[in-house]
């Protein structure tokens, strides 16, 4: 089952800058992963299964996915900003400014018509 959320903004920069954030957090966390899976440190893993509390530890090495799971996101955002610019320049406007996500990933943006320019 797939989550789907709409986050709302209230002009285009908004948008804009919010992307640009999640962009920073994904740089560092893949830096960062990037330096443990070199290193092939170990990593304390805590899930709840259940109700209950799990701990276990592990390779980092192990989750070679989640670097994957960051590029693709990394790759989305930066997609949806290029799209952004190419359609809206560097004006900024207001109106219905929506964001789709889908199990937590940018999917599209969704825009009233028409915009305001702000």
């Amino acid at each position: 089952m797939k989550l789907r959320l709409l986050l709302r903004f209230r002009d285009t920069d908004s948008l804009v800058k919010y992307l640009r954030e999640e962009l920073d957090k994904l740089s560092i966390a893949k830096k960062q992963l990037e330096k443990g899976l070199e290193a092939g440190v170990l990593v304390d893993i805590v899930e709840i299964k259940n109700g209950d509390l799990i701990v276990s530890r592990d390779r980092i090495t192990e989750f070679n996915y989640v670097l994957t799971e960051i590029n693709s996101r990394i790759d989305m955002i930066n997609a949806l900003l290029e799209e952004l610019q190419s359609r809206l320049g560097g004006d900024n406007y207001t109106g219905l400014v929506l964001l789709e996500l889908i199990d937590g990933i940018p999917q599209r943006v969704l825009l009233s018509q028409p915009l305001m320019l702000g």
